[in-house]
């Protein structure tokens, strides 16, 4: 039998992020949804590529546990329940999910660091993303709040949504 070169506290740590990449696939998704209903198409695209590059992230982490020795384990997925009722709440929501989801990285890399720098190595991959994330979101919030009331540039705004 094989044996894993992960630590007990590092694949729970890994499967953890699994979980809540998988999760924001499915808030991607959610957020993509509710902006169709409200006539976002460019929103809705954005926010569906946004979810399928979550989907890649939990493949990255399910290769990586899989290669050090261990099995990756299906994670359940709370449902979704934010309510989205413009472009606004929508990048609020992804801009403080994003913060979370760092913080999240940041506390499993200090563990890493201190016990397996192959794991922190490996993770900050994901730190990066998420500061990227981070700087696209809140650009995209000073962008969309340059539009005010003005429904003409809000749709403007979510055509040039569809084209990022």
């Amino acid at each position: 039998m094989l044996k894993s070169l992960l630590s007990k506290s590092l694949q729970k740590g890994l499967q953890e992020v699994l979980q809540i990449e998988l999760y924001q696939s499915n808030l991607w998704k959610h957020t993509a949804n509710h902006l169709q209903r409200l006539g976002f198409f460019g929103g809705q695209k954005y926010f569906l590529k946004e979810s399928a590059e979550e989907l890649t992230h939990y493949q990255i982490i399910v290769d990586f546990i899989n290669d050090m020795g261990s099995v990756a384990e299906m994670p359940s997925i709370e449902a979704v329940k934010d309510k989205i009722e413009s472009i606004g709440d929508a990048l609020e929501i992804a801009y403080n999910t994003e913060v979370e989801v760092l913080n999240m990285y940041k506390k499993l890399y200090k563990e890493a660091e201190e016990e397996d720098c192959v794991v922190a190595q490996f993770l900050l991959q994901f730190l990066n993303i998420q500061i990227s994330a981070i700087g696209t979101y809140g650009d995209l919030i000073s962008r969309y709040e340059k539009c005010g009331t003005n429904e003409a540039a809000i749709l403007e705004f979510d055509e040039y949504l569809s084209e990022q």
